[in-house]
């Protein structure tokens, strides 16, 4: 519990700091960029294994790619806005690399919570195992986003809202971590070592 309550306080951290430099893009992207590139040397340090770096290093890569893909074709759409832009960009260049770190601090509370339930004597499996972790897929974005969207970083144009974020939203975005965890669960089958924390 304790790693699921370190990944809500730096979704925390992070939301005011986006709000905060909404308007700083560069030096934002600079800031997350230094984020991961520190999740990247403790992984090399923790594993002393180059092979658990490139592995950490390519799904970080596929979760930006795949958010800026998500975040290029909702914009375009108009289901959601960013504010504070130069004219003709509609996607913010940190937001691939708030992506890659939000999957990562999701699959850490997924390791944690997975961890937690096997210690009981009763754990959760099936149907409430992928629940709960629908439901971490939906908590930690609707805080994060929820501040951001307080602060006028982004706005939705979908219905149904929970504190700014449309609950069509929050069922995509889980889904988008669970598919990001099934990945990691995919790539780390055949591994010898185990995802760092």
């Amino acid at each position: 519990m304790k790693t699921i309550l370190k990944a809500i306080s730096l979704t925390i951290a992070g939301a005011f700091l986006v709000s905060w430099l909404k308007s700083s893009q560069a030096l934002l992207a600079l800031l997350l960029g230094v984020v991961l590139l520190i999740h990247l040397l403790r992984v090399a340090y923790r594993t002393r294994r180059w092979q658990a770096v490139l592995r950490e290093s390519f799904y970080l890569v596929t979760f930006a790619t795949i958010g800026f893909l998500t975040e290029s074709w909702g914009t375009h759409n108009g289901h959601w806005t960013y504010y504070h832009l130069p004219e003709g960009q509609n996607v913010p260049s940190w937001v691939p690399l708030a992506w890659a770190i939000a999957a990562w601090l999701l699959g850490k509370s997924e390791e944690a919570l997975q961890a937690w339930q096997a210690q009981k004597k009763a754990p959760i499996q099936g149907t409430r195992q992928l629940a709960s972790f629908y439901f971490l897929g939906m908590l930690l974005p609707l805080i994060g986003e929820s501040i951001c969207i307080a602060f006028g970083v982004w706005e939705y144009h979908w219905p149904f809202k929970i504190l700014g974020v449309p609950l069509l939203a929050l069922v995509l975005i889980a889904y988008a971590h669970y598919v990001f965890s099934l990945i990691r669960a995919g790539g780390a089958r055949n591994q010898p070592t185990p995802l760092v924390r």
